[in-house]
């Protein structure tokens, strides 16, 4: 059914979590152009403004590592951003979409 994974980034001060966020917004351009299809929310902690959460979802094992590796070669990111990091990964087993 899928994979999906978190990651909880946590930044040294708001700011680096603000252009983080904002380099994240390039993130479907760049996948895109490398011929991936993605699944992905970012989201900002409402408790904590440095800490950013990522959700991605990924057909299986092949697509997640393409697209990791596709970011990884074209990451943004400056190393004085490098933020504390957390990821967790696990299989889909049940979906829930429900439309009106």
């Amino acid at each position: 059914m899928g994979i999906i994974r978190i990651t909880v980034r946590t930044f040294q001060n708001e700011e680096h979590a603000a252009m983080f966020l904002q380099i994240g917004k390039t993130v479907p351009d760049m996948l895109k152009a490398a011929g991936h299809k993605c699944r992905c929310k970012m989201a900002l902690s409402q408790r904590n403004k440095t800490e950013v959460l990522s959700i991605w979802e990924y057909d299986d094992e092949v697509h997640m590592k393409a697209v990791r590796k596709t970011l990884s070669e074209l990451s943004k990111l400056p190393n004085s951003l490098m933020p504390k990091e957390i990821a967790y990964q696990a299989d889909i087993v049940h979906e829930i979409s429900i439309d009106p």
